[in-house]
């Protein structure tokens, strides 16, 4: 089914299905992949606001983008709203990105301890003025994405919608879990759809995609304007075409072309040997970091069994991460992969008769 473009401020995303921000997941060389297959918007990793003032090369080499990228937005946690006013303006001053997005969500203590993150469901007061702060610091559009609420019993997002839309926020994300569910558990499009019913700013649902029906299930179920992505997408950039095009085979990615996959992995991990490689010439790391080639193979080791789960020898590969240290050690594990699941393919389609009458190798 074919969607109108998703709009925020004065930026149009050309289809409402969009990639979520994932800590170690969405650097530039996932994201462009995405694109390709037809995100609408991509999100960075989650990004710290004082590093990003402190001009710290760690956090600076998180908003990398990748020529070829289509539209990104960054995502930025703290909770001292004249930080991340500024570094709202700063992000924004490096024309790479369409909107600034703030992380009102994540449930990870070391995050929600320091005030930032989940922790701002607790004070939608609070949230409104870091919002206005991004406002007032850049034309660009000013997202939050958040949750339902700290914990079942305690729904906050009425209230945290009312303050970010006072403040000039231009959308609002909803996972639709608690944070004490963290990634798990019950996800309730009916608070989803109540959301979107109350709402004057536009709604992006998030939580519970697994395969491309499920995103088509959460626009019908709750009207929100758009959806984000998250996990379903780790190995899955398919997941992006599948739903433009409505093709909700559960069984896809078992049947997925062989070639198909090796020329798509290829092109991840080429996206990311180019990232690391631009990392290393703008940005100063320490001496004890690996060669762009290295760093590279380390980098891509927890985007590979993804992209093999279901096929056989996978199970054997992702238990031997550890082990795959360059890009020629992934590039062997990902052939034997693949020709031990041609193999398993051929026999499947090989008529029982013949099987009985092929002679002994």
């Amino acid at each position: 089914m074919t969607r109108p473009a998703f709009q925020i401020g004065p930026f149009a995303a050309p289809s409402p299905v969009l990639l979520a921000p994932m800590a170690g997941f969405t650097d530039a060389a996932m994201r462009r992949v995405c694109s390709r297959f037809g995100a609408g918007l991509t999100f960075t990793e989650m990004v710290n606001a004082a590093g990003v003032l402190h001009a710290s090369d760690k956090t600076w080499h998180l908003l990398e983008t990748l020529p070829g990228e289509g539209p990104v937005a960054a995502h930025l946690y703290g909770a001292d709203p004249g930080v991340l006013g500024e570094a709202a303006g700063r992000v924004a001053a490096t024309g790479r990105f369409v909107a600034v997005d703030l992380n009102a969500g994540c449930p990870v203590r070391k995050i929600a301890s320091k005030g930032a993150g989940a922790a701002l469901m607790r004070d939608p007061a609070l949230a409104g003025r870091i919002v206005a702060a991004m406002h007032a610091a850049t034309p660009l559009p000013i997202t939050v994405k958040t949750r339902l609420g700290p914990r079942p019993d305690k729904v906050a997002v009425f209230e945290l919608l009312d303050a970010v839309a006072a403040a000039g926020g231009a959308a609002l994300t909803v996972h639709a879990r608690f944070a004490t569910q963290e990634h798990s558990g019950e996800v309730r499009l009916d608070l989803l759809a109540e959301v979107k019913r109350r709402s004057r700013i536009p709604v992006i649902g998030n939580g519970g995609v697994r395969r491309a029906g499920d995103i088509e299930a959460m626009f019908r179920e709750t009207g929100v304007d758009a959806v984000m992505v998250a996990q379903a997408a780790l190995g899955n950039p398919w997941i992006f075409q599948e739903a433009h095009f409505m093709k909700c085979d559960p069984e896809a990615g078992a049947k997925r072309d062989l070639d198909e996959l090796r020329r798509v992995l290829q092109e991840h991990v080429d996206g990311t040997l180019e990232l690391c490689r631009q990392i290393r010439s703008r940005h100063r790391l320490p001496a004890r970091a690996l060669p762009p080639e290295d760093a590279a193979a380390v980098t891509f080791r927890c985007q590979l069994f993804r992209y093999l789960r279901g096929l056989k020898g996978a199970n054997y590969v992702r238990g031997r991460l550890h082990e795959l240290r360059t890009l020629a050690d992934i590039q062997r594990a990902v052939e034997g992969c693949l020709e031990r699941e041609a193999r398993y393919r051929a026999l499947r389609l090989t008529p029982p008769e013949r099987l009985t009458t092929m002679p002994a190798s």
